[in-house]
């Protein structure tokens, strides 16, 4: 791309929309653009976990007219935009410095190559997979009926609208031969033979998944590309998801090694600000599973995994009894040291699609909790 090319928020939604599909997100998360004009020009990006004080002075510093983050910089809805604490102080310090404002969270999680895998890549596990296989359960199958030299309109025009992605596959569709039949009332004006004839017509049944976010845009464009008045849409839920990726990943080691060099291993390559860890000492460790962020109801899943660690944040103390009673280490590496990796990922599919064009900087801050210990100074800082 031209370095003097412009490029706008929009387009940097849709870049990102490509690796992880903002329609694959869970029902109850906010994505997207979240603030500002999408036609808006960008030319200074900066990447943060979230929309922080400091995130803030940054772009300030910067110069940047797009802060990218994982977490949501409006999660709930706000009654009111001003100076203050939260969300509302964030919205209004970026509105004040004309900063729009994407946020790419769940559909991240869940992406082919999202947080988790992130974080697998970084400690150099191989044959990396889906802890979970699947993305949100909100999936739905769409099929229509239309004649066969009008599917692969159709299919274009719900492709366009966002259905039909599995993973990194788009136009994803099966096709049924068939015979359909109709009769047209007088007042009809069918694309087929002529009113008050019962027709026979060669049609193909057309299915295809569709995110439920979606679904709505998704039959509107259906509707508006089929030939027939009243085309036959029938539209089922799908139990599990069916959009590929997943949550979580799960990979191996290269060789076994004791549970104490693993760790020091994640320590020196995660960098988290800290590892907890529950369950046996003397562990010898191949497999590894890995839900980064708040994971730990996962640990289950990691055990069927046959994972001989799993490696997640936010492990509470009923559950830490739980993996102590075990036999599967669980370590707690906080809930945003293992995510900050994903800010990487969003900076090298920015400056992959726009190059010069695009300054990315990636922004980066410790997890906002600090151990304390008798000794030390500063309320838990480092001596």
């Amino acid at each position: 791309m031209s370095p003097r090319a412009k490029v706008t928020v929009r387009d940097v939604w849709r870049a990102l929309d490509d690796h992880f599909p903002f329609a694959h997100r869970a029902d109850w998360d906010n994505v997207g653009i979240l603030l500002g004009d999408p036609a808006a020009a960008v030319r200074n990006v900066l990447i943060a976990l979230d929309a922080t004080p400091a995130a803030l002075a940054e772009c300030r510093r910067t110069r940047a007219e797009l802060l990218l983050t994982h977490h949501p910089v409006i999660y709930a809805p706000l009654k009111a935009v001003q100076p203050g604490d939260g969300a509302s102080a964030a919205a209004h310090a970026l509105l004040r410095m004309g900063v729009a404002a994407i946020s790419a969270h769940t559909n991240a999680d869940v992406a082919p190559r999202g947080v988790s895998h992130a974080v697998a890549r970084r400690i150099g596990l191989k044959g990396v997979r889906p802890l979970l296989p699947g993305e949100p359960s909100d999936a739905c199958k769409v099929a229509v009926f239309v004649p066969q030299d009008r599917a692969d309109v159709l299919l274009s025009a719900l492709s366009s609208a966002g259905g039909g992605r599995i993973g990194a596959y788009t136009r994803c569709s099966f096709r049924t031969a068939g015979l359909g039949t109709f009769l047209p009332a007088e007042s009809a004006r069918p694309y087929v033979g002529r009113a008050g004839r019962e027709e026979r017509v060669e049609e193909v049944r057309l299915e295809s998944v569709v995110a439920k976010s979606l679904l709505p845009k998704v039959l509107r464009a259906v509707r508006d590309a089929h030939p027939y008045e009243e085309p036959a849409i029938d539209v089922y839920p799908l139990a599990g998801g069916a959009l590929g990726g997943g949550v979580g990943a799960v990979g191996d080691r290269e060789a076994p090694a004791p549970l104490d060099s693993v760790l020091e291993e994640i320590f020196r390559k995660v960098r988290p600000s800290w590892i907890k860890v529950a369950g046996p000492r003397k562990k010898t460790v191949r497999r590894i599973a890995i839900v980064a962020g708040s994971g730990s109801e996962f640990a289950g899943a990691a055990r069927e995994a046959g994972a001989d660690l799993f490696v997640t944040g936010d492990l509470k103390y009923h559950q830490a009894l739980e993996a102590a009673a075990g036999d599967m280490p669980v370590a707690d590496v906080g809930h945003g040291s293992a995510e900050k990796w994903i800010l990487p990922e969003f900076r090298r599919v920015v400056a992959g699609r726009f190059g010069k064009a695009v300054a990315t900087r990636v922004f980066m801050e410790a997890e906002p909790l600090r151990t304390f210990r008798p000794g030390q100074t500063r309320g838990g800082d480092k001596p």
